[in-house]
């Protein structure tokens, strides 16, 4: 985040981030112009769940990113940043992660806590994207990848075990999934160059 001294640089051709004010909250006009026109009106609160920083895990995540990019961090080093502390969560292992849906929903069975692990993952990979696109205004291929996997994760795995165990309502999920997948397609590939 930067201070309000800062706030004019934002944006500009000496920094290309746009990083939101401090204590002020994402914002189209400390947004990148291609996110802005992408995104739906909720992608903007912070305690909406649908939205990518609407949850704890979503706004951790994109608080970190944005530190990282004030203090320098570079586009294509995102993947990396983004990956360390979720391995070092260890909360689901890249065998559940990159599994068939199945395997997935065998292992949310096994312990109902692992449906909060699955979330908080999908949460930060989500919010890492969309943190990438609203701060540099495209996303890494690699991170893209990370969010649509989340996506689909969250639509064939969590959502369907949610409904059986719970009976939770899906329209929440429903239009994070929708809304989520239309942002990211909209997002350019990264440049090199950043």
């Amino acid at each position: 985040m930067i201070d309000r001294e800062k706030e004019a640089a934002v944006g500009s051709a000496s920094n290309p981030h746009y990083l939101d004010i401090d204590g002020e909250g994402p914002s189209p006009t400390t947004s990148h112009p291609n996110y802005v026109a992408a995104v739906p009106d909720w992608f903007w609160s912070e305690d909406d769940p649908r939205a990518p920083f609407g949850t704890d895990d979503g706004h951790d995540t994109f608080s970190a990113l944005q530190t990282y990019f004030a203090d320098g961090g570079r586009d294509r080093d995102v993947p990396g940043f983004v990956a360390r502390p979720i391995s070092g969560w260890d909360l689901v292992s890249d065998a559940i992660w990159d599994g068939a849906t199945g395997a997935v929903i065998a292992w949310l069975d096994a312990d109902a806590v692992h449906a909060r692990f699955l979330h908080g993952q999908i949460d930060a990979y989500v919010a890492a994207a969309c943190g990438q696109f609203k701060i540099s205004g495209g996303i890494h291929p690699s991170l893209r990848s990370s969010a649509e996997r989340a996506l689909t994760l969250m639509e064939l795995a969590l959502v369907p075990w949610a409904q059986k165990t719970v009976g939770s309502e899906t329209d929440c999920y429903d239009e994070k999934v929708a809304g989520t997948r239309a942002v990211l397609a909209a997002a350019p590939e990264q440049p090199e160059e950043m």
